[in-house]
């Protein structure tokens, strides 16, 4: 029988990029810098020359035509065999997960994960000439995991393709579902978004330090606008950050011969990745994740252990209704004690495009290497509640190698529960699901948007048939259950609804 290795994280590095840096480093320069410090955090010094495998995040604010090649031969792995992502914040747990694989079955002896964005900087450049002095960018030639659009043509339509429009449904349909009042909700979601925010203002590598209040973050005003009610500004992922991270994994075999101290050695113990239904308006329930509970179990399972032996978590959080379900899935409570994150969350930490999960992954080696008895587990999630990868990570291995695994009867028994499509022309009758009232940049109410059910059972969406005034009083009342006559109109292409009572 072929031999198994024991895969391990022996480094570890984050990396943010001063706001008002006159030279600011590109993302690939910003990675080059991570993985050099990651291969030096793990105090073996040879161990780059025996790297053979190089896996990148995919990169939005400056991408390149084949940046895992050029980041190889920055660092002298010029020969490595390579991976770059599709989109999806899913993908650095993926990777993590894909490369234990490699490393347990021979197929890679040292593999680097790294990523960044430079999303600021991009931003200051037109207004500070001459800022950027970067290598040029590029079409990425190749994608190496999924990079399907997370949404329909119908959904694109009416604005689903927006992360802010899609959570904002998800999260009315939540507070709906809770039968919580618009106050009572308001609330919960600041206390989440506190904790979170007093997390960043705590960690060093956070592109925003303010500890914000509850109120602070969910009431709208003039420095924090409504964006898609019922989130405000600082309730969303904050993508304009120049942040960078990187891991080194290898065997335990390898670390042993480099010589890299134990205390240095993290486990990825156990880890998963599903989906669910990939259209959001063809689930049933908008609020549920079969996906992430089914991979929270396989991954805890391969670790040994159960959610009270994990110590603190860091569950993904673009927006609030992402931790509001993963709390549900994995049957803890939106106040539970532990830490829900390590990082403060991507609203204040920051949202590094798909490489977030990544900066998570890295403090959680910081953290168990301070505490070596302690478990963590980490959630990372690609589109709209749609792909999520689990790991468990803690200071010795789990109770099961790791292997290939067919999730396919899983993944199957998933997509089975799919509704039809949406009904592109929709008449008559129409009882609202959920709905997104979207503001402009003067923070007035600019449009609306409901997803709900004809009489006959079948989805609809429509745009509100309403002036401002009448949306900003929408955003006052429960619409969810509420009625109105759907018409479509052919030379727009959308279905309007006027809402009754309105």
């Amino acid at each position: 029988m072929k031999k198994r290795h024991t895969p391990v994280i022996v480094g570890a590095s984050q990396y943010m990029q001063p706001k008002n840096s006159t030279s600011p480093l590109d993302p690939l320069g910003l990675m080059i810098r991570t993985s050099l410090a990651a291969f030096a955090d793990s105090g073996a010094g040879d161990l780059l020359r025996y790297c053979d495998t190089v896996r990148v995040m995919n990169i939005v604010s400056y991408p390149y035509e084949d940046v895992c090649d050029e980041l190889g031969k920055a660092l002298g792995i010029a020969s490595a065999r390579s991976c770059y992502g599709g989109i999806g914040g899913n993908t650095p747990q993926l990777f993590v997960n894909r490369s234990a694989i490699d490393i347990a079955e021979g197929k890679s002896r040292v593999t680097l994960i790294a990523g960044a964005e430079a999303a600021a900087a991009m931003r200051r450049a037109p207004k500070e000439k001459n800022l950027l002095n970067w290598p040029e960018g590029g079409t990425p030639k190749r994608f190496d995991t999924d990079n399907s659009e997370g949404f329909s043509g119908h959904e694109r339509i009416y604005d689903f393709f927006i992360p802010t429009v899609a959570y904002a449904m998800i999260e009315n349909a939540w507070r709906h579902a809770l039968q919580r009042d618009l106050e009572s909700h308001r609330k919960a979601m600041g206390a989440i978004c506190e904790r979170l925010s007093r997390m960043a203002s705590l960690n060093p590598h956070a592109w925003t330090r303010d500890a914000y209040t509850a109120d602070d973050i969910t009431l709208a005003g003039t420095d924090n606008r409504m964006v898609c009610f019922p989130y405000t500004m600082r309730m969303v992922a904050n993508f304009f950050v120049d942040q960078s991270a990187a891991l080194v994994m290898t065997s335990e075999e390898t670390a042993d011969e480099m010589g890299v101290d134990p205390s240095r050695r993290i486990y990825p113990m156990g880890g998963a990745g599903l989906n669910n239904i990939w259209n959001l308006s063809r689930r049933h329930d908008l609020t549920d994740s079969p996906a992430l509970r089914e991979a929270v179990w396989l991954a805890l399972d391969q670790a040994g252990t159960g959610i009270d032996g994990i110590y603190f978590f860091d569950l993904y959080s673009c927006f609030p209704s992402a931790v509001e379900i993963a709390c549900r899935e994995l049957g803890i409570s939106e106040d539970d004690p532990r830490d829900l994150t390590v990082t403060g969350g991507l609203p204040y930490f920051g949202g590094p495009g798909n490489n977030y999960s990544l900066h998570a992954i890295a403090a959680v080696v910081e953290r168990i290497r301070s505490n070596p008895g302690q478990k963590a587990l980490v959630t990372a999630l690609g589109w709209y509640n749609t792909k999520w990868s689990v790991g468990i990570y803690g200071s010795r291995p789990g109770e099961q190698p790791w292997e290939e695994s067919d999730l396919s009867a899983i993944q199957a028994r998933i997509d089975g529960e799919a509704l039809p499509e949406s009904v592109t022309a929709a008449e008559g009758e129409l009882t609202i699901e959920t709905y997104v009232i979207w503001h402009g940049r003067s923070g007035e109410p600019d449009h609306g948007v409901v997803l709900g059910r004809l009489v006959d059972g079948r989805r609809a969406f429509a745009r509100i048939d309403a002036d401002p005034e009448r949306l900003a009083e929408m955003e006052k009342v429960e619409l969810i259950g509420l009625s109105g006559e759907v018409r479509h109109d052919r030379e727009s292409g959308y279905n309007f609804i006027k809402i009754e009572g309105f």
